[in-house]
């Protein structure tokens, strides 16, 4: 469609916490390449780590060629992202035209907080946490630089088998799966 949304100009802020709620800032830009202004109605809807809708929003608004859409709202209770409980959040980003939905997008995102200091080293969430990594490069191996989702996913799961809770990427991209 030439109304649509890009998933690389989607940024979801999940990381300031007050008690157990979590501030989000989302922001999107909505892509016009009609070559006219079109009326259009966004809407917002965050599923919980369980699938359940936690909140939901609606903006009319007018497009030109690029529009931003900003909004922020607080999550009660949030589920925190963590090493050995990586719960995801799901935002669904729906434009419609004329009653009409032109794009969707689903996007993750967890919950968390990060801070680094001399004194404490690396914390999330408020826990320190030493960090164990190594430098890795896009490639799999015997299999070249393919990118296969399962082996990226393999590469996952043997560094965490050996105690692994932190990755360099080496100077090639490594696949958007990894």
């Amino acid at each position: 469609d030439k109304t649509y949304l890009d998933e690389w100009d989607t940024f979801i802020n999940a990381s300031e916490l007050k008690g157990k709620d979590a501030n989000i800032k989302l922001s999107t830009i909505i892509h016009n390449k009609t070559g006219e202004e079109k009326n259009c109605r966004v809407d917002i809807k965050i599923l919980s780590p369980a699938g359940k809708q936690v909140y939901t929003e609606s903006q009319s608004c007018k497009i030109s060629e690029e529009t931003p859409i900003r909004t922020s709202f607080v999550l009660q209770k949030a589920e925190l992202w963590a090493i050995n409980s990586p719960v995801l959040y799901s935002a669904e980003i729906s434009v419609y035209l004329e009653e009409k939905v032109c794009d969707k997008l689903m996007i993750p995102f967890g919950v968390r907080t990060l801070a680094v200091s001399a004194e404490k080293g690396f914390q999330l969430n408020g826990q320190t946490i030493k960090l164990k990594g190594g430098c890795i490069h896009h490639d799999n191996g015997l299999l070249g630089a393919v990118a296969i989702d399962r082996a990226e996913e393999r590469k996952v799961e043997l560094m965490k088998a050996n105690g692994y809770n932190a990755v360099r990427c080496a100077h090639n991209q490594v696949s958007e799966y990894f």
